[in-house]
């Protein structure tokens, strides 16, 4: 099975350290023949780091499958769909539960049944839940393991941090070439600039304003 391992701890959350980089791609060369993998990420919401033990021979949706049913997953993409197309990224939860009406061949969950999955999903990180504006996220673990299936199917909605080349759904534009950024990769460039007030798109080379 897969699933979140670790979280790196606070203070430390952009960067691993060379030593447990090594260390991961030690393990992973060894876990290929299992068709295993240790895969680090960085939450979008809240720039933590983690690490998720996945099964490289199951597809994208069959990650989260193996626990789930059919018909649980219908839910799940369903409420992955309107988190990705919204303007922010959230969905209010009520309007979560919601979603599990009519999900195939009007089939209808409770809503019993979708508040236990909706908690589930927060516990293991692939939904956050943002208690203060009962509202949900996407967890880092969608970003980690789903984003080639999030690429193939919104694609539209969706972009690449131009700085770390991986899934952006959240982030910042820069305002004069659009391209856009993880907060957390856009904060790491500031503070590694050596500019004293500034620091430069790397798309487009206009001036940023150190914030």
């Amino acid at each position: 099975s897969s699933g979140i391992n670790a979280e790196y701890g606070a203070g430390r959350r952009y960067d691993v350290t060379k030593e447990l980089r090594d260390q991961v791609t030690l393990m992973n060369s060894s876990l290929s023949k299992l068709f295993l993998e240790i895969r680090v990420g960085v939450c979008e919401v809240t720039g933590r780091q983690y690490y998720c033990f996945v099964n490289t021979q199951e597809d994208e949706c069959s990650k989260l499958c193996t626990n789930y049913t059919p018909f649980d997953f219908a839910f799940f993409r369903r409420i992955i769909e309107h988190l990705v197309v919204s303007k922010d990224g959230s969905l209010q939860s009520t309007d979560c539960l919601r979603l599990c009406n009519n999900l195939t061949e009007g089939r209808k969950m409770s809503y019993g049944q979708a508040k236990d999955l909706l908690r589930g999903w927060v516990s293991e990180r692939w939904l956050l839940e943002d208690r203060q504006n009962n509202s949900f996220q996407l967890g880092p673990r969608v970003i980690i393991e789903l984003s080639q299936y999030i690429h193939s199917i919104y694609g539209d909605h969706v972009s690449t941090c131009l700085l770390c080349k991986t899934l952006c759904v959240y982030g910042t534009r820069c305002d004069s070439c659009d391209s856009k950024f993880h907060g957390h990769c856009r904060q790491r460039l500031v503070k590694s600039s050596s500019s004293l007030g500034s620091v430069k798109c790397p798309q487009c080379k206009s001036l940023w304003e150190k914030q």
